[in-house]
C-alpha cells in the first residue's frame, strides 16, 4: 500500500492504492466472469475487499478483473456515469465505458443485518470462557501461540491481568489503566468483516469463519472491530450500533506488547 500527498502546500489530501492492484500477472475477483451476470450485492462486497486502485477520503477505484473497475463511495454519483455515457454517444472523445451504475440508498439494506447478528450473539450468555468445547483460546488478543484452555472466567480474566503487568511494568502500557474484570461471556465472533458477511441470492446476509468464536466478554467483539483497519467505513458503520465499552476496549489495547514482544511471559 502507497501513501503520497497530493497536495504540496499548506492543505494535505492523502490518497493510496495498493500495488498488487496494478500487477497484471495477479488474479482479480471477476476474470473470466460476465459482468452482467454479476449482482449489485457482490458488486457492494467488492467494494469493501476489491484491490484498491486509487482511493482518496471515501471515494475509491478498485479493480475488479483485467478489464473492469469499479468505482464506489458516498460521493460517487449517478450524474457521473450519465454524462460518460452521454459523452459516449455523442461525441468521439474517448471515456471509460460504464456498463452499470446505482445507488445504495441505504447501506445497512445490504449490512445492516449486522447489528441485529451481534444483538443476537451478545444475548447468548455462556458459563464457560474460550472456545465453545474447550481448547485454546485464539485471536486478536491473545498471543500467536494462543492462551489457555481456561478452566474458568477467572483464570482468563487473570491472563489478561498478567499481561496487562508485564506491559506496565516495562512502560508499555498506561499505569492509570485498571485491571481487567470480566463480568459476562457471550459469544463473541471475533472477526466480523465484510469479507465474512455472504450475501445469499435473497439478499440476507450469512456470516461465516467462526474460527476464533467463542465465550468472551462482549467488549471483545467491540475491540476486534477497532483494531480491524481494513474496512474503515464498514467498521464506523458497524460502531456506530455497538455498545461502547470505552474502558475495556482501551484495556485490550494497551496489551499489546504482552501479546507479541513478551508473548510466552
Amino acid at each position: 500500500m502507497h501513501c503520497f500527498p497530493t497536495q504540496p502546500e499548506n492543505l494535505l489530501i492523502l490518497t493510496f492504492s495498493q500495488a498488487r492492484s496494478k500487477d497484471d500477472t495477479n488474479i482479480f475477483p471477476l476474470d473470466g466472469v460476465d459482468i452482467e451476470s454479476v449482482s449489485n450485492e457482490e458488486l457492494v462486497r467488492l467494494g469493501e475487499t476489491a484491490s484498491v486502485l486509487y482511493q482518496i477520503g471515501s471515494s475509491k477505484v478498485l479493480r475488479i478483473s483485467h478489464d473492469l473497475v469499479l468505482k464506489c463511495g458516498p460521493l460517487v454519483l449517478p450524474s457521473e456515469g450519465r454524462a460518460l455515457e452521454f459523452v459516449r454517444a455523442k461525441t468521439s472523445i474517448l471515456v471509460p465505458r460504464v456498463y452499470r451504475s446505482f445507488q445504495v440508498d441505504d447501506p445497512f439494506e445490504y449490512y445492516g443485518t449486522r447489528a441485529v447478528i451481534i444483538k443476537q450473539l451478545q444475548s447468548i450468555p455462556i458459563p464457560t470462557a474460550g472456545p465453545l468445547g474447550g481448547g485454546p483460546c485464539r485471536g486478536k488478543f491473545f498471543t500467536d501461540y494462543g492462551a489457555g484452555p481456561f478452566n474458568s472466567g477467572a483464570e482468563m480474566e487473570a491472563w489478561f491481568n498478567h499481561k496487562l503487568k508485564i506491559c506496565k511494568d516495562y512502560n508499555q502500557a498506561p499505569q492509570d489503566i485498571p485491571p481487567f474484570d470480566f463480568q459476562k461471556f457471550v459469544l463473541v465472533h471475533q472477526d466480523i468483516s465484510p469479507r465474512n458477511m455472504i450475501l445469499d441470492a435473497t439478499g440476507k446476509v450469512c456470516l461465516i469463519d467462526w474460527a476464533h468464536a467463542g465465550a468472551y466478554p462482549p467488549a471483545f467483539e467491540r475491540a476486534a472491530i477497532v483494531e480491524q483497519h481494513r474496512f474503515p467505513e464498514f467498521n464506523e458503520m458497524t460502531l456506530h450500533v455497538m455498545p461502547e465499552y470505552d474502558v475495556e476496549v482501551r484495556q485490550l489495547q494497551s496489551i499489546g506488547y504482552g501479546l507479541s514482544v513478551a508473548g510466552l511471559a
